[in-house]
């Protein structure tokens, strides 16, 4: 179970710092003090002139009182976002800082703080291999070229020995010819590594595409937080948002990095193909799938793509005509289904690749809150994309125990350096599930191969700095976790699945993966599910565990009916030998320092947010919100949502006869079964 540092995360809702300004008020009153001012100058005795002249008094105090109350009243606490038509919001994130006018929604989700934080940390270790892979270049080539001028020296000696006479004029020309080949080799180790400054432009740096985006908040921070990039281009199709981002980034003092581009995305990269990004991000509202294939094409030869998919309600199995429609492949309810999405994703991706002669390699696979973020890096090799087949399988998951069994769609057989392609043998028993005999559901195609680069996440592990950003304590605590995951073994059991199934008390996990290492098999868990087991055992141990356990802490027999999912797990003898005792390895390294692995909801009602439209008051979109929670689920149980406060309504009524209307009041009721009027 995960620590009570696991279950919050207040970095992530004070990480929002909200300014209002008011550009009108100080006008208004200035003329009205003029007007008083002039209305007031005029001393006439008659008695019109004196009212006007009271009035006027009057006035001037009822308005500036009210304006003060106005001005109270739309003050932007740290938690909330109300807005003013005069005014602008400043949303501060990072070291970057964004302009919102009032006429328009602030489109900004504190929740996705992470995935931005995630975003800059990783552009940040991309900027420092890019300028260490030059630097390996460069000194590569002088070798080279120290060696050549080598040669080519003592060419030029033998030439002249044979037409020279005369051994000491060999000797002295060779010692003159040595010691102008010796500076070459000095200047390459004189050029060490040059630090990295954010803000500065670097002629040797990434060239980094945000392709959706929108208020121009991550091109920004990438901007402000990021040493070693040559340029940022934030792109949008709104007009309205690309006059934000210039805004922003005038703001913020970055016009010399990022440049502002109003075009559409998917033509934007179709365009960059002869000129192509270093790094590419995608964060599209719900599905990226119209955007992967110029992406894959923009993303320049060892480049990275990033994406972020937040329509998890498809991936995770709620729609799989959907999700073949958008991924190419279908999806299943279960409790791993959140590693099912990144796998569908990353499957995905590699198809639009492969197309054209390109393949991917996951860097680093993120399921978190209501999105999944990927960072792949894109190679171009045509012998290297025909492996890409063996990486991907369809999967069988029982719809009874949970159980799954995974079927390649190619296998790879090696001879010495030659890779020989066949096709796969369908699984015994593929339509019934070997362990509790329910049906099996197909689901697939999906990512097979390990889904991080553990070498790249210990850099960015090590790379992180406390202070730094809002959200280092749970970038520290899932990267920990990422890091401890079994890499070559796909999808896990969840414990609390285990055991409901068998109608048994869910066992800790400690003793679940004691169990199983001490059989001889690996266990780690999942940065999706707090209670995953993520072991290369075969399922059927998987499930002796279980039934060792049930010997320990019998179910109750009698309930358990017949032709259930449990009645044909328990049927079968416990096995011997099954230990439970703690095993020393049991305790992960972030479970035991109690790294805030997983987290609760971060605030009320979080989630992905509306798209962008025109304003509407803040109280109101709570109380729908409010309105509008656990709606399924009440209208499933039966049970009706609490009757509101009784509201007076106003309502006309057509008479027929005369042709007029009327006011008639009506009040909205509570019947116990839903909302009357009368």
């Amino acid at each position: 179970m995960a620590s009570s540092r696991d279950d919050a995360d207040g970095q992530s809702k004070n990480a929002v710092v909200l300014q209002t300004t008011y550009a009108s008020d100080i006008t208004s009153e200035d003329k009205l003090k003029t007007t008083s001012t002039l209305a007031m100058t005029f001393k006439c005795p008659c008695i019109m002139c004196t009212f006007a002249r009271v009035f006027m008094r009057w006035f001037h105090a009822g308005i500036s009182k009210w304006s003060n109350l106005y001005q109270a009243s739309n003050t932007v606490s740290r938690s909330e976002m109300v807005l003013d038509r005069n005014a602008y919001t400043v949303v501060k994130e990072g070291q970057a800082e964004v302009l919102f006018p009032s006429s328009k929604d602030v489109f900004y989700n504190p929740v996705q703080e992470f995935n931005r934080d995630l975003s800059v940390s990783v552009i940040r270790i991309l900027a420092q291999q890019h300028q260490r892979n030059l630097r390996e270049k460069k000194a590569k080539r002088q070798a080279k070229e120290a060696k050549l001028a080598e040669n080519a020296n003592k060419t030029a000696e033998d030439q002249r020995a044979k037409e020279r006479v005369g051994k000491e004029e060999l000797k002295e020309s060779g010692e003159s010819q040595d010691k102008e080949a010796h500076p070459a080799n000095g200047g390459s180790q004189e050029n060490g590594a040059e630090e990295l400054k954010p803000g500065v432009k670097c002629e040797t740096g990434l060239r980094v595409l945000e392709a959706l985006a929108a208020s121009g908040l991550r091109s920004c921070r990438f901007a402000r937080e990021v040493g070693g990039l040559r340029q940022v281009v934030a792109n949008d199709l709104s007009a309205a948002a690309v006059e934000s981002m210039r805004r922003n980034v005038e703001h913020n003092g970055v016009q010399e990095l990022v440049e502002p581009h109003q075009g559409d995305a998917s033509m934007l990269m179709y365009g960059a193909r002869k000129e192509r990004f270093d790094v590419v991000d995608l964060d599209p509202y719900g599905s990226p799938a119209v955007f992967l294939d110029s992406a894959v094409q923009a993303v320049a030869d060892g480049g990275v793509l990033q994406v972020t998919c937040t329509d998890l309600a498809i991936l995770c199995g709620n729609a799989p005509e959907t999700c073949h429609a958008k991924y190419g492949a279908m999806s299943v309810r279960s409790k791993m289904c959140h590693e099912l999405a990144l796998r569908i994703a990353l499957q995905c991706v590699e198809s639009h690749a492969n197309r054209y002669g390109r393949y991917i390699e996951p860097l680093l696979s993120v399921s978190a809150d209501f999105y999944i973020r990927l960072f792949v890096r894109i190679h171009t090799s045509a012998a290297k994309v025909k492996l890409s087949a063996s990486k991907l399988s369809n999967c069988l998951v029982c719809s009874g125990c949970d159980s799954w069994r995974l079927q390649p769609l190619c296998r790879v057989t090696w001879n010495g350096p030659n890779a020989k392609y066949s096709l796969p043998v369908p699984l015994a028993d593929g339509d019934k599930c070997p362990h509790c005999g329910f049906a099996t559901h197909l689901c697939g195609p999906l990512w097979s191969a390990p889904l991080h680069d553990v070498g790249f996440v210990t850099e960015l592990l090590e790379s992180l700095k406390e202070g730094e950003l809002n959200t280092y304590k749970r970038m520290v605590g899932v990267l920990s976790v990422i890091r401890e995951e079994l890499p070559d073994v796909p999808l896990y059991y969840d414990a609390g699945r285990l055991a409901s199934t068998c109608r048994l008390s869910v066992p800790p996990m400690l003793d679940l993966r004691s169990a199983l290492l001490n059989a001889g098999h690996r266990v780690s868990g999942s940065h999706c599910n707090a209670s995953a087991i993520k072991t290369d055992a075969p399922a059927e141990f998987v499930w002796s565990v279980i039934r060792a356990w049930e010997v320990l802490h019998p179910a109750k027999r009698e309930n358990i009916p017949a032709g259930s999912p449990a009645a044909a797990l328990l049927a079968k003898p416990a096995p011997e030998g099954v230990s439970f005792v703690r095993h020393p390895e049991a305790n992960p390294k972030s479970r035991e320092l109690q790294l805030r692995r997983f987290q609760q909801n971060p605030e009320p009602h979080w989630g992905p947010k509306a798209r962008a439209k025109t304003s509407i008051s803040h109280e109101a979109m709570q109380a729908k919100q409010s309105r509008n929670q656990g709606k399924k689920r009440k209208r499933r149980d039966g049970s009706a949502p609490s009757p509101p406060p009784e509201e007076s309504v106003k309502r006309e009524r057509t008479d027929e006869a005369d042709g007029k209307t009327e006011p008639e009041d009506a009040t909205i009721g509570w019947s116990g079964k839903g909302f009357h009027e009368g």
